[in-house]
């Protein structure tokens, strides 16, 4: 079994469904951190991105990133730090700063 890492924030990930609150139709989701625990023992801070939802961050099609249509940063949700391994989280790269900035301000405390 794979060790946790720290996720990075501002970093996109593709991301096993497993991992998340249950109820995801998809397979594997692309996700923002937004915030990272100290520790893996905490809590990461994610917002999911979707090709179908129609609210959110709008969020155009970025090869660099592995995400190839247009979709929008749409749900924020918790991941346990300690589910947070390679086996199951693969960084992609960081996210643009104003696009970030718009998902900060629309999902952030």
């Amino acid at each position: 079994m794979s060790e946790p890492f720290p996720a990075l924030v501002q970093t996109v990930y593709w991301v096993d469904t497993s991992i998340l609150p249950a109820g995801d139709a998809e397979r594997q989701r692309a996700v923002v951190v937004m915030a990272a625990p100290p520790s893996v023992a905490g809590t990461v801070t994610v917002v999911a991105r979707s090709g179908t939802d129609r609210f959110g961050v709008p969020h155009g099609a970025d090869a660099a990133l592995g995400l190839s249509a247009a979709g929008r940063f749409s749900r924020r949700l918790p991941v346990q730090g300690e589910l947070w391994t390679p086996a199951v989280a693969s960084p992609c790269g960081r996210l643009d700063d104003s696009t970030f900035a718009a998902v900060v301000d629309r999902f952030g405390w």
